[in-house]
């Protein structure tokens, strides 16, 4: 991908990290939820604290949002408004998709949303219920 490297170098600015993103998604969450015990805190730390591997499942969510112009269908609480202002942000960063999809393509798109946004939910789930183990309660 040299194009993109091109890019980068052309606007000067690198592209923020999967955790940078997070963090000012939070940023942008309602105050009470930014509350050190507030379940969308305690994901934001899981997620902070996860391998890097396992935050790949966020750009790739997005970029689904992205195509079909809707924010993640998030429904386990703890990570649904974070996910909403990650999309937010992320909307800031890369913009909106630049061409129009058919038909088929839109389709397809709202699929893999589907999908992609089912795989985020299972992943945050997953996250809560490791650390559930982990600290024993």
């Amino acid at each position: 991908s040299g194009e993109m490297k091109a890019k980068e170098s052309k606007q000067g600015k690198k592209k923020p990290t999967t955790l940078e993103m997070l963090a000012s998604a939070y940023e942008r969450v309602p105050e009470h939820e930014r509350a050190k015990d507030h379940p969308t805190s305690v994901c934001l730390n899981l997620l902070q604290n996860s391998p890097e591997k396992l935050l790949d499942v966020i750009p790739i969510t997005m970029r689904a949002c992205r195509e079909c112009g809707l924010p993640p269908g998030i429904k386990f609480p703890p990570g649904k408004s974070l996910m909403k202002a990650y999309y937010e942000v992320d909307r800031e960063v890369n913009g909106k998709p630049s061409q129009e999809l058919d038909a088929e393509a839109k389709k397809a798109a709202y699929q893999t949303w589907m999908e992609m946004s089912q795989t985020l939910d299972k992943t945050l789930k997953l996250l809560f219920d490791k650390a559930k183990d982990h600290l024993g309660s």
